[in-house]
């Protein structure tokens, strides 16, 4: 078993860039509308949405670091950077009001993107957010949450491993590719990393961790719906997936078909109270790229990068 400390309560937060923010900012909020309007306006002023004007003189935080995940947003990332001011949404929430503080939040900051006409941004992940029509109310780990981005394929042309569908020697040719979701800590779960991946192993790695957080995060909900006493949590290290699991991540209702074998199974560690790493399980012989590119995991999760129903919904 795995034990780790759950935080009674988490912090999180969203900064919108403009080139001019008002210092009431209260008064853009009143006006929301949607299925968050009522929440927002209840919360307004708390610490569970705190909404303050900063300029470039006064950040303890560096624009610079927020990155835009996809090359279509990288427009996004460098208005982001260069904006003279910022709005910044803090919700500091206890962990049984999650995922409904941090929806709330992230509502009221596209809210001020869009009267500011602003890009906003999540500082946990790090990254530029592309706004949808409204936050909708059934939580759905691919909309943005979990900050799961590949790395560039081959390293941007660095890596000499050869490609294991010339070379079958190729399939564990390089060790490229280290993922770690960042998101997850909001929820009050560790984050998940898997490392030595091989270049072209990548996207099945990512839907690995992508499916082991939803399952941890559905299973944590439930737990916390029990109201326990001690904030620390037992996990098992072997954690059976199945097609559900996968499905849930993207928020369809149309299964993400699996081809068997069905559960599959991924072993977790505890490296610090903050970071799990997710490996084959321990019966698996073979290192970590084997089990990726061989039959062991389901064909789904080497070719599903967006979701099948809402296409960028990741």
């Amino acid at each position: 078993m795995i034990a780790f400390s759950v935080p009674a309560t988490t912090t999180t937060r969203f900064a919108v860039a403009a080139e001019h923010v008002p210092h009431d900012l209260a008064d853009l909020l009143r006006d929301a509308s949607g299925p968050y309007a009522a929440h927002i306006a209840g919360r307004l002023g708390s610490p569970q949405l705190d909404v303050v004007r900063e300029d470039v003189t006064c950040l303890r935080w560096d624009p610079r670091g927020i990155k835009a995940p996809r090359p279509e947003d990288r427009h996004r990332e460098r208005a982001f950077q260069d904006a003279p001011e910022f709005a910044v949404v803090t919700a500091c929430a206890p962990i049984t009001d999650q995922p409904r503080a941090v929806q709330v939040a992230r509502a009221a900051a596209f809210h001020l993107s869009a009267a500011l006409g602003g890009v906003p941004a999540d500082l946990v992940t790090g990254h530029v957010l592309t706004p949808p029509a409204e936050e909708r109310t059934r939580f759905v780990l691919a909309d943005q949450w979990l900050g799961d981005v590949l790395p560039p394929f081959r390293a941007n042309g660095r890596c000499t491993g050869p490609d294991p569908d010339r070379d079958p020697e190729g399939v564990s040719g390089c060790a490229c590719v280290r993922l770690r979701t960042r998101g997850l800590r909001r929820f009050g779960l560790p984050e998940l990393q898997i490392t030595d991946v091989a270049c072209p192993h990548d996207l099945a790695a990512l839907n690995v961790l992508r499916t082991t957080a939803r399952s941890l995060l559905t299973d944590h909900w439930s737990w916390l719906s029990t109201g326990p006493a001690d904030r620390t949590r037992e996990i098992d290290t072997d954690l059976p997936l199945a097609e559900s699991d996968f499905s849930a991540f993207w928020g369809t209702g149309r299964r993400v078909h699996l081809t068997p074998p069905n559960p599959f199974r991924v072993r977790l560690t505890l490296l610090t109270q903050r970071l799990l790493a997710v490996a084959p399980p321990d019966d698996f012989t073979g290192t970590v790229n084997d089990w990726l590119y061989g039959d062991t995991l389901p064909l789904g999760m080497y070719d599903v990068i967006h979701s099948p129903a809402t296409p960028q919904a990741a």
